[in-house]
């Protein structure tokens, strides 16, 4: 691609460079347009006798059909594409599912010249049910790119998995423990079930086991057995959050046969938060989640980092926990308002 300035007479077929307006300064033609003929006479009608412009040359592929093409070797069938404009196209998701972008190809990408991939944050919840269902913005920076550099990107673009990739949530249910005395489960059920209930909602999981039980290691061990038998996702929430690896809690989810995997977060909202597995054929077991005293609010914090994670089965090790750690110190505005 070539930039040069023109004579009005040969600027036919170009690709105006800038917007032109008129005295009161109004636009009346649009960087990135083809100029025809019409275009020319009304630039000559303004007094114009040169236009700078754009000019193709052989292997240069236009910033829309170039869009075209790259957004369409990234989709995937849970994913919906704008139209093309200016060299832009949008990614959205038609399902509710979770975020996962390949950032190392997505680094290879954005190397080369004229391609700028924009995505949400690693692991967002989107869709047409959630906060938002963009995904991702493709812009294709100049008016063209060599068709070298857009061979390379259609590569990258094209292997899958996919540079994007959107996990569709599941129906499935899961279960709340209530652990502590008799007394209180009362106000702890007030105090969480709500929430609890709400954030499963989103993620397509219904809570469909409450129970509650003593403080005490073998109770503890029989409930946990007993509403696992009926649930994909276990959630446990108490008087008192888990705080040691030898909380009464720990060791009734160990009598019970699960393995406990992280005890605290690097995140804040909700360092006092631990995971656990349950043996469960042919998978990575089922997920248990000890609830930090966080999960009784809506305002975002480390149950909704992990929380969309188990409900897709995934197995989350003391390692993943960690890495969490960047970033985990929640802002008042990352926050934002309520998880709807």
């Amino acid at each position: 691609m070539r930039l040069e300035e023109r004579a009005i007479g040969e600027a036919a077929g170009t690709i105006l460079m800038h917007n032109v307006a008129d005295e009161a300064g109004t636009r009346v033609l649009k960087k990135g347009i083809r100029l025809t003929n019409e275009h020319l006479a009304e630039l000559a009608a303004m007094g114009r006798t040169r236009v700078a412009v754009a000019v193709l040359e052989e292997g240069d592929v236009h910033e829309d059909e170039a869009a075209q093409a790259l957004a369409g070797a990234l989709k995937t069938g849970e994913m919906h594409l704008s139209r093309p404009t200016g060299g832009r196209i949008n990614l959205r998701a038609v399902v509710d599912g979770l975020l996962e972008v390949d950032a190392e190809r997505l680094l290879a990408l954005n190397t080369i010249p004229g391609i700028a991939l924009a995505t949400r944050r690693q692991r967002t919840v989107v869709g047409p049910g959630q906060d938002t269902d963009n995904l991702a913005t493709l812009k294709i920076v100049p008016y063209a790119v060599a068709r070298a550099d857009m061979d390379r990107a259609l590569a990258l673009a094209s292997a899958r998995p996919g540079i994007l990739e959107v996990r569709p949530f599941r129906p499935q249910r899961a279960a709340l423990l209530l652990v502590g005395d008799e007394m209180v489960r009362p106000r702890v059920r007030k105090d969480y079930e709500g929430p609890v209930r709400a954030r499963l909602e989103r993620l397509g999981t219904e809570l469909d086991l409450v129970e509650g039980v003593d403080q005490e290691e073998e109770a503890i061990a029989a409930a946990v057995s007993r509403l696992a038998a009926g649930a994909a996702l276990l959630v446990i929430a108490g008087q008192t959050s888990v705080m040691d690896e030898e909380d009464t809690t720990l060791r009734g989810l160990r009598r019970a046969g699960a393995e406990v995997t992280a005890v605290g977060t690097p995140v804040e909202p909700g360092n006092l938060m631990a995971l656990a597995y349950l043996p469960r054929p042919g998978g990575q077991g089922l997920p248990v989640m000890c609830a930090p005293g966080c999960a009784r609010g809506m305002k975002r914090n480390v149950v909704d980092l992990i929380l969309p994670r188990l409900v897709l089965g995934d197995r989350l090790e003391r390692a993943d926990v960690a890495a969490l750690g960047l970033g985990g110190f929640l802002t008042a505005a990352e926050r934002g308002g309520d998880v709807t």
